[in-house]
């Protein structure tokens, strides 16, 4: 694609986001030429553009929006970062537009630079602000007109800050999936673990949306900037430290410039990343950069389009939510179409076949390699990624509901083998089981494996309660000792300890897993009618409420990658609040709940990011879409499809509050988190159910672990069951065009006894 084609493309992007012209111009009015001397302005305050003419110099750009004024830093609005031939440094040159043409709502600026061994760079830049938003568009094309020889590569940037000045630690941050709110709880190398960094820049493939904002403390002003990029591009070798330098990479990065001591959004194109970068696999602490650019060369295409966002609101968590939204609407992700029949049944099958017994000992293997199928190891683990009990369940439950007795065998034989053996004698379950050769329960028991397990049982119990009422009391008495171990261990402030060994002594003090055991002990409250379960379940709903929600410090429950702000501390709060509004009707939870929701689903990826061209690291079908993956955690961008989870808390969200933006997530994570399963037989997998751990986007674009894992069938599975419990159907497109007030009806039913039916 030609630079000619770029602009026109610019224009008409412009053109569409409300730039056009009102049905009374007169359209044979001959337009006005550039000017070069005199003061421009477009829109009316939130925000504004103005262009000050000043002798010598050109134009200088001032972006007003809410009371605050903005300005480029070092007054320059075109910055080029210039490597010559030959030389590891670079050179930086600035600019101000030289040309300015106002057209109806929109402002055509011109800038132009010569390096100093000659190169030619023109810079058009167009601006249009869309009624009544509070939002500024800018489409830039660079082109270079001339290429002296002695010049190699080329960036350009666009950086802003506010006029005042504003001490660094006066504002909050936010880059979805990389920082919230500031640099704690992060790993020491995580992007933007250190903002004594002159510059914080990541690539927009990290992001769930290519988005940057800080807000200012003290004026509850924020700023964002975006960039809108439908076709984010590079290559398979674009890997590793080296400075690469390629016309083939179109994809930018985003972030903060900080060596004024004030706060500057940047956005950088190619995106370099630095000083702190994953491109080396992370874990360096060192200051180094990976950086990309373009070849300075005639005809090189390089274009891209930014949207300046402003907000004024009176704490953090909701100018994220605005932000995100604005940006979520721009891209406004489409919705796949998956047949859920398809995928409960390739799961079960997936379930039914990979059933083992080894040692006497029935259950699951841990991982099986992917495309072939072959088992890759066997241990039991009750929860998170081993998710022994919840597979088991689920094919006890479809046997029950279909008259399948292999199916109700084989779950039935996991759930006795837990409930006989994973007691220790203070009554607290024992949470992974190593076989072949060793039979034992290893000596590490933390609070989300149990989570999963527990709350699989006591759903189990309550179908063969209802089928055959008295026949497995050994898997309530188990979630009894459990649930009476739990209220037994319960800290004054209602937290728990993170994890113990086998005789019940703690071995990690870390607080912030509270929140799993809120689900389990109010679904034994259901059960039992016993009011310690209930108390227990609302004083850690307490806990974190105090130490979660309103810290904004979702932490800790990626257990593998603990004590650092992730997306599943989100998930579980979501889930905890959901059950303690359900419990109390007190509207705090349903506001947590929904905080969390907002936080949580910007680590899901909702622009496309293709397969790197010639990548064959993971099986992939080029019409399938990235949206509904998710970033598991900050501190890396391994990615997973988590948050399939979570469809149905977020179908709930819309049905309790009548946010439609809930409902078009839950569709997303209902259908879009399905595109790494072989549903479609895409894939070349051995089974349709199967379906990858997790996977990359960045730099190997489509670099996946091919390993399944029975924690990704039960993420397919478990909002399923849930969302028919709920509402008599499982597909959410469905029962997204009933009324709300249908939808409120069964879902106060569900409330009351959250899927306990016996």
């Amino acid at each position: 694609m030609d630079n000619k084609i770029m602009k026109i493309i610019a224009v008409v992007f412009c053109l569409m986001l409300n730039a056009g012209c009102s049905d009374n111009d007169d359209l044979t009015e001959e337009p006005p030429g550039p000017v070069h001397n005199e003061n421009i302005s477009i829109g009316s305050g939130n925000p504004e553009l103005i262009l000050a003419w000043k002798e010598n110099t050109g134009y200088t750009v001032t972006i007003a929006g809410w009371g605050q004024k903005y300005i480029p830093v070092d007054e320059a609005i075109v910055c080029l970062e210039v490597f010559p031939v030959g030389v590891q440094s670079s050179k930086w040159y600035r600019a101000a537009y030289q040309e300015a043409e106002k057209q109806n709502d929109r402002l055509v600026c011109k800038a132009r630079i010569i390096t100093d061994s000659g190169s030619d760079f023109e810079v058009t830049d167009i601006y249009t602000v869309a009624e009544n938003e509070d939002r500024l568009r800018l489409s830039r094309v660079v082109d270079v007109m001339k290429a002296s020889g002695k010049d190699h590569a080329f960036n350009s940037y666009f950086m802003v800050r506010n006029e005042v000045q504003q001490a660094i630690t006066g504002c909050e941050y936010f880059i979805p999936s990389l920082i919230y709110k500031d640099e704690s709880n992060l790993s020491e190398s995580s992007i933007g673990a250190d903002f004594t960094h002159d510059w914080i820049l990541a690539r927009e493939e990290r992001m769930g949306l290519p988005l940057a904002m800080f807000r200012n403390k003290s004026s509850e002003v924020s700023v964002a900037l975006a960039d809108y990029n439908l076709n984010p591009v590079t290559f398979k070798e674009e890997v590793g430290m080296d400075h690469l330098v390629n016309a083939d990479m179109h994809f930018g990065s985003l972030g903060f410039y900080l060596a004024s001591q004030s706060p500057a959004l940047v956005y950088c194109f190619p995106g370099s990343e630095g000083e702190h970068t994953y491109a080396d696999g992370g874990g360096s602490r060192e200051r180094r950069w990976a950086r990309r650019s373009h070849p300075v060369r005639v005809g090189v295409e390089h274009a891209y389009m930014l949207e300046l966002q402003f907000k004024k609101e009176a704490a953090f968590p909701k100018a994220l939510e605005e932000h995100w939204k604005a940006t979520f609407n721009l891209y406004n992700p489409e919705v796949l179409e998956v047949d859920n029949e398809d995928v409960m049944n390739y799961s079960l099958e997936v379930l039914d076949h990979y059933w083992l017994k080894d040692n006497d000992a029935p259950g699951f293997p841990f991982s099986v390699h992917l495309p072939s199928g072959e088992v890759n190891e066997i241990s039991y683990s009750m929860g998170f990624v081993g998710m022994q009990i919840p597979c088991a369940y689920y094919l006890y439950r479809k046997g029950l509901e279909t008259n399948n007795s292999i199916y109700t065998d084989k779950g039935e034989q996991i759930l006795d083998f837990w409930a006989e053996n994973s007691s220790a004698p203070n009554g607290m379950p024992r949470i992974w089981w190593d076989i072949s050769p060793w039979n034992f329960f290893r000596n590490h028991n933390d609070l989300r494996n149990m989570q999963g397990g527990l709350e699989a049982m006591i759903l189990a119990w309550s179908h063969a309660e209802k089928h055959f009422p008295g026949s497995k009391t050994n898997w309530l008495d188990y979630c009894r000792r459990s649930a009476d171990w739990m209220v037994s261990r319960q800290h004054a402030d209602g937290s728990w300890d993170k994890a113990f060994d086998n005789g019940g002594t703690s071995i990690d003090s870390g607080k912030l897993l509270t929140s799993c055991l809120i689900r389990f002990l109010t679904y034994m409250y259901i059960v039992t009618k016993e009011e310690c379960y209930k108390t227990a379940a609302v004083k850690a709903g307490e806990f974190c409420y105090r130490e979660i929600h309103e810290p904004y410090k979702y932490v800790g429950s990626v257990i593998d990658n603990p004590y650092v702000k992730d997306r599943e501390s989100g998930q579980k709060i979501i889930e905890a609040f959901l059950c303690l509004y359900d419990l109390t009707e007190d509207e705090k939870w349903l506001e947590g709940a929904s905080q969390a929701a907002y936080y949580t689903v910007t680590y899901m990826y909702a622009w496309n990011i293709p397969a790197a061209g010639g990548n064959n690291l993971m099986a992939w079908d080029s019409k399938k879409t990235t949206v509904g993956i998710t970033i598991i955690s900050t501190g890396h961008s391994g990615a997973d499809c988590g948050l399939s989870y979570n469809s149905f808390e977020y179908l709930r969200l819309y049905v309790l509050t009548g946010d439609e933006y809930f409902l078009h997530i839950a569709r997303l994570l209902e259908k879009n988190t399905k595109q790494t399963m072989d549903y479609d037989g895409t894939l070349g997998y051995a089974y349709r159910g199967l379906q990858t751990e997790a996977l990359r986007l960045v730099t190997r674009w489509g670099d996946g672990v091919n390993l399944w894992l029975p924690w990704v069938t039960a993420s397919a599975l478990d909002p399923l069951f849930k969302i028919r419990d709920a509402y008599g159907d499982m597909d959410i497109e469905r029962i997204g065009t009933e009324s709300l007030s249908t939808l409120r009806q069964k879902d106060a039913v569900y409330a009351a006894h959250q899927g306990i039916i016996y």
